[in-house]
């Protein structure tokens, strides 16, 4: 009977928040050709993060470490609650985290970002409660409100005092080098305290949650750098299938980073999250993702699930997994381990793809993850179709849009559109590259990762999949203008084209008759090889492999690059 009522009251909620929903309409498109000009987020918000909850920092830091001892790159750390003395304090719990500007220092000596999980109320038992309750920094005069991790009252953002004083909570973290927020939803609560008001007057949940998700998203990152971001919710994981029809908590223009919520381990899971995550492409969010394996535990996560959900983070713009033992790849065998490391440095390897293309879905107003014809598909961008797992099994009805597509764990098997089903075994995923694209990748491992080539560490590798006329692809870059990247195709040549750029060149060209020549744009010979190892020796040159692909490299493309393959 509790269960039931617990559902009725959810429902409720959620008709309330639909009703309360409007406002709200996608953006209008603003751009057309790549700006090239580097987003808004740092690429760190794609690397492969990790997160703890209920730890400590000695826990925390044994979690991040067990990952680079199993040979796997780790980005960010989400140290997420309880942290502090209480919710939102911002002073770390000295029983939990007795030093946490020197954890914060070891992390960054590993090269991981640390964020702090947070949210918008103080609950009534903090040592900081009192004096934003004297000072009539809350809402509706410091009324409380139950919500799930207690009873507190909510900051007041209409009130310019109030905010300062929060800002000064905010620093006592921000100041030891913290790297940005996992910020949690706790705003919808305040529904069920209307009508809201502050000292602005009046306050909807919707004034509310623009107010609270981008002060932390903009006052971190004004003071503190852009190389900061906030983590939270795109649109939230509640049930009876309303994720299409609910309003979203924050907005694509301070969200450069979400997750969808806390689905449990299973199956139902991972569809709750591929529900949520095609909600938010509605809303044209571009940086989207879900905890590997869920949030609730029901019982063990299967073994596939948990694999499963792992090559779906990896074809995510945000990859991310937690402390619980159902979802360390370590702790169930070698296989597991093997596969979801695999996975890992094949979505490092694509960061390249991933931040560019994003960023480019950004300037379109467009989402990163383009829901597609066919149960559950999408385009990863312009040029990747993904179609995840969501039953046991190896057997999966992919629907293939018109044109060619090729598959990336076998790039001999090419499908053409109309409906397949497909056998793909578990160290596999059912991900297909668009014939006519360019897809930049680095390289990351020399075990581990299928794109990029072993010997060209350094080296931007371009696959390239060529179609008659002419593609093209804006590769951005960090803290600098990016690099276009194209080919023109006819039935007697192709020719390759980079902009500047500071970085050595390998162009994959796949799916090509052996050339007869190649040569520059201004008429000299690119030299052959008759190996790979030749051909990095060499720094520049071409060579014809025996699967028929088509190696070019390019040691300085400074100046730019300009080849022209003879057939």
């Amino acid at each position: 009977m509790a269960a039931f009522f617990s559902k009725l009251w959810s429902l409720a909620l959620c008709f309330i928040l639909v009703m309360q929903a409007g406002g709200y309409k996608p953006a209008v498109p603003n751009a057309s050709d790549p700006s090239l000009e580097p987003p808004e987020w740092p690429v760190w918000t794609h690397s492969h993060w990790v997160w703890e909850n209920d730890g400590n920092e000695n826990s925390a830091w044994a979690h991040a470490m067990a990952y680079l001892d199993h040979d796997m790159p780790v980005g960010a750390v989400i140290i997420d609650r309880p942290w502090d003395t209480g919710p939102t304090t911002f002073v770390p719990d000295p029983n939990l985290y007795p030093n946490v500007g020197q954890m914060i220092e070891n992390f960054h000596d590993k090269d991981i970002r640390v964020m702090f999980w947070a949210t918008c109320v103080v609950n009534e038992d903090a040592p900081s409660f009192q004096e934003a309750y004297d000072k009539g920094y809350f809402l509706n005069n410091g009324r409380t409100m139950k919500w799930w991790a207690g009873t507190g009252a909510y900051i007041d953002y209409t009130n310019p005092e109030a905010v300062e004083w929060w800002h000064g909570q905010m620093d006592k973290i921000l100041e030891l080098g913290a790297d940005g927020w996992k910020v949690d939803g706790a705003d919808p609560y305040l529904l069920l305290m209307f009508p809201t008001f502050g000292r602005g007057g009046y306050v909807s949940w919707t004034d509310y949650k623009e107010l609270f998700y981008g002060d932390f998203h903009y006052y971190t990152r004004e003071k503190y750098g852009k190389d900061k971001i906030s983590f939270a919710r795109p649109v939230d994981d509640l049930p009876f299938g309303l994720a299409f029809w609910m309003p979203p908590f924050t907005q694509r223009e301070y969200n450069f980073a979400g997750w969808t919520g806390d689905e449990y381990n299973d199956w139902g899971g991972m569809k709750w999250a591929l529900n949520d995550i095609f909600a938010a492409a509605k809303y044209n969010f571009v940086n989207v993702g879900s905890d590997i394996g869920g949030f609730r535990i029901r019982a063990k996560t299967d073994k596939d699930v948990l694999l499963r959900w792992t090559q779906l983070g990896a074809f995510c713009s945000v990859m991310e997994n937690g402390n619980d033992t159902d979802r360390l790849p370590w702790a169930y065998d070698d296989e597991t381990l093997d596969i979801y490391r695999n996975f890992v440095y094949i979505h490092h390897e694509l960061i390249p793809y991933i931040y560019s293309q994003t960023a480019y879905s950004y300037e379109l107003v467009k989402p990163m993850i383009r829901p597609q014809p066919g149960e559950y598909m999408y385009l990863f961008g312009d040029n990747i179709l993904v179609a995840p797992f969501t039953e046991s099994g190896t057997k999966r009805d992919v629907t293939f849009p018109a044109g060619e597509w090729i598959y990336m764990f076998d790039e001999t098997k090419v499908y053409s559109s109309g409906k397949k089903t497909l056998d793909i075994p578990l160290d596999e995923f059912p991900v297909f590259i668009r014939k006519g694209a360019i897809v930049p990748v680095d390289y990351v491992s020399g075990e581990y990762g299928t794109l990029a080539n072993a010997l060209f560490d350094g080296y931007t590798n371009i696959l390239t999949y060529p179609a008659y006329g002419e593609e093209k692809f804006g590769l951005y870059e960090e803290d600098k203008t990016g690099v276009m990247l194209s080919y023109v195709k006819d039935s007697d040549s192709l020719t390759l084209k980079s902009g500047a750029t500071d970085r050595p060149l390998l162009f994959k060209v796949c799916g090509e008759a052996a050339p007869q020549s190649a040569e520059f744009s201004n008429g000299a010979a690119l030299p052959k090889s008759l190996s790979m190892t030749a051909l990095k020796a060499a720094g520049t040159g071409y060579f014809a492999d025996a699967d028929g692909v088509i190696w070019v490299a390019v040691s300085n493309a400074a100046a730019g690059a300009e080849i022209v393959i003879n057939y």
